[in-house]
Parts: structure tokens; sequence; C-alpha cells
């Protein structure tokens, strides 16, 4: 296992468990990734929060569209296709966690993560019902602690990676309309 430090972002530690392939990719605003994660507690267990995996469908997110938990996109923005690392992180990154856990698996069980809203932010219903409805992510909002996310990165779509052969394509072929 190959432990690095990511540069520039505190309270993060990488382990790679399995190298990916080719260059790290040049991620852009608007590029959709797809990963495979889960989320464990740091205790000796390594309990388990989430898994995508036993949902059963991979995570997506657009880089640049202020996702819920901000970490994750510097996290992937950091692995190559088809790369598997682990990411402590702590409680800085963290805090948030429950909330977005919560969403999620209320996609996962078909219902809508909006519903319990009364007209109010995701915070203040939170403070207003005193719970998440999941007594794990309960708990983790009163106490909130450090987390390791094992994410394997799956795809990208839309980094420039992908584009510049196609970009470089384009410009060696004459267009139809040039003399």
């Amino acid at each position: 296992m190959d432990v690095s430090l990511l540069l520039n972002v505190e309270g993060v530690k990488k382990t790679i468990l399995h190298g990916g392939t080719g260059e790290l990719p040049s991620f852009i605003t608007g590029s959709r990734v797809t990963f495979h994660f889960r989320t464990m507690k740091c205790d000796d267990e390594r309990t388990v929060i989430d898994d995508s995996k036993q949902v059963g469908q991979p995570m997506s997110i657009i880089i640049g569209n202020m996702f819920k938990l901000e970490v994750w996109e510097t996290l992937l923005t950091s692995m190559r296709l088809g790369e598997v690392a682990e990411f402590w992180c702590d409680t800085i990154h963290t805090g948030v966690y429950p909330m977005l856990s919560r969403s999620l698996r209320q996609v996962a069980e078909g219902k809508d993560p909006t519903s319990w809203h009364v007209h109010t932010c995701g915070l203040a219903n939170m403070f207003a019902y005193h719970t998440l409805g999941y007594e794990d992510l309960d708990e983790l909002q009163k106490e909130p602690q450090p987390l390791v996310f094992l994410i394997e990165l799956l795809q990208d779509f839309y980094s420039i990676g992908h584009l510049l052969p196609f970009l470089q394509d384009l410009e060696l072929r004459p267009l139809p309309w040039s003399l």
C-alpha cells in the first residue's frame, strides 16, 4: 500500500489500495464522475455506515456543482480511472456527512429526500425534528468524528483528458467550408 498525504488539504490522508490506469485526469467544471464508495467509522471494527455496492448503484457527482460534501470533489480529482483508495478525513470535512447519507439512503429506498422539509433548509428541519430518521446517523450528527471513505473511481465524462484526442482530431481535419 502506498500512503501519501494530499498536499494542500489539511485533515486528509490517502492510501492507494489499487493503482488506476493512465494519467491523472484533468477534471474541468461540469465533469461527471462515477464511483463506488464505502463510508466507515474509524473504530476498531471499521463500522460501515454506507456502501454503494450494497445498494447496487454507483454514485455520480458533477465537479464544480457545489456537492454537499465538498471534500469528495477533492478526493475524486486526486484519483486515476480504476484506482481504489482509502481516504481518512478529519471532522472538519465530515460534519455534513450524516445529512448527505440520509439523502442517499432515501434515494436508494425510492423516496424523495426532500419530502420531510417544511420550507426551511435541511439543517433547520433536522433541528425542528431532532432526528435524521436513522439512529446511526443521529449518533454521528451528535458526535462528529473522522471518517474513512473507500472510493473506486469508475469513470469520468467530459474531463479534459477524454476531450483532448477528439479536439486534436478536429484540428487535423479540414473543415468542409474552408478553402
